[in-house]
């Protein structure tokens, strides 16, 4: 059995894996996806992101295992299994880039400019986006590590200052419903943010250690799903035709009533956040990629200026990133989010089990 030689992968701590996993999970749940739930399903969106969320959870412990273990490039698994699940992740990585790259620019030029051209809001995170691929997955989580303070401060404020005026009743009854599966079987490439995780290597080895981890995976589920509830709670059928709905945090803050809206904070915090899962896809498509013909540094100003000029040239607008990611190409992100860490860590477990039966056999 065959295997390419160890390489060195990215080290992470678990508790810099919460973090990345929290933001990497959440950042663009909380962005267009309600509206979209809200649209296919109505008041049952709540449901079928609780349903995708445990799904997503379910595929971050095959993900963890991997990462526990070396990450991926380590495994001691037949190396045209490690080479294909590495090409599928960084195609899947690169095309969830350019999904949300471009929510990203949108949301840019909506809340910060009165007409925000799409080429100067590129022009911006080009550069940012490409030093970060360059410096690699280390130095993304340690960034992370910073970032989540701001993020748990802006977000801290708006729950204690919360000013909730919606009606429960408006989210009920619960009814299993076909337009449920319609949602998550039509939205797969908003779900599996993990798959980037295969290229991390986690240090530690005690059992303890990990805790910041789950916790992180049950705070991220009750922020999502709660997220979701709340927003049609307050808005209802209106759900459906908010954007951006991040941003509507801020209607619920008290001081809002005093002050005006207090949005700035909480559009500069989904900023920092869109920008380190936007950093985690490219980092983990150039650590791929590298594993293959080396070279970072050029493959990750190539893969920032490709994903720009895409989302520039390509894509354009949200209309026409919705139509093409809600098309076939979809169950691409299920062969490559959930197939290919089912289908590795099964290779690695058997491979395991191979290796200790010949270890027991008599010389």
């Amino acid at each position: 059995m065959r295997t390419r030689r160890s390489i060195t992968s990215a080290e992470a701590y678990p508790s810099q894996i919460a973090v990345l996993a929290f933001m990497a999970s959440v950042t663009f749940k909380v962005l267009m996806l309600p509206r979209y739930f809200a649209g296919e399903c109505g008041r049952q969106s709540w449901i079928a992101m609780s349903l995708m969320m445990l799904l997503d959870t379910a595929m971050f412990a095959f993900v963890y295992k991997i990462a526990c273990n070396g990450g991926i490039r380590n495994l001691d698994i037949p190396l045209w299994i490690k080479n294909s699940a590495i090409a599928i992740a960084v195609a899947g990585c690169l095309l969830k880039a350019v999904l949300f790259y471009s929510e990203c620019i949108a949301y840019t030029a909506t809340a910060l400019f009165d007409e925000g051209l799409w080429r100067l809001i590129v022009a911006g995170f080009f550069p940012v986006l490409a030093y970060v691929a360059y410096k690699g997955l280390n130095v993304l989580a340690r960034t992370a590590q910073v970032v989540i303070w701001l993020v748990g401060a802006v977000i801290a404020i708006n729950v204690l200052l919360a000013d909730f005026q919606g009606d429960i009743e408006t989210v009920l009854p619960v009814v299993p419903s076909v337009r449920l599966a319609s949602a998550c079987d039509r939205y797969l490439f908003w779900f599996g943010d993990f798959t980037p995780f295969m290229f991390f290597s986690v240090t530690s080895s005690s059992r303890k250690k990990h805790a910041p981890v789950f916790v992180s995976l049950a705070f991220l589920f009750v922020f999502t799903v709660g997220f979701v509830i709340a927003l049609d709670s307050v808005f209802g059928g209106g759900s459906a035709l908010i954007s951006f709905a991040f941003g509507k945090l801020a209607i619920f803050n008290k001081l809002s009533r005093l002050l005006g809206a207090l949005d700035f904070p909480v559009v500069c915090v989904w900023l920092l956040m869109a920008t380190v899962k936007l950093s985690l896809l490219l980092s983990a498509a150039c650590e791929g990629l590298t594993h293959f013909t080396g070279g970072r540094g050029v493959w990750a100003v190539f893969l920032a200026a490709a994903a720009s000029a895409v989302c520039k040239l390509a894509v354009g607008n949200l209309a026409n990133a919705h139509v093409f990611f809600t098309g076939r190409i979809r169950y691409f992100a299920a062969v490559s989010e959930y197939v290919v860490p089912m289908a590795v860590y099964a290779a690695y477990e058997i491979s395991r089990r191979v290796k200790a039966r010949r270890e027991r056999l008599p010389a």
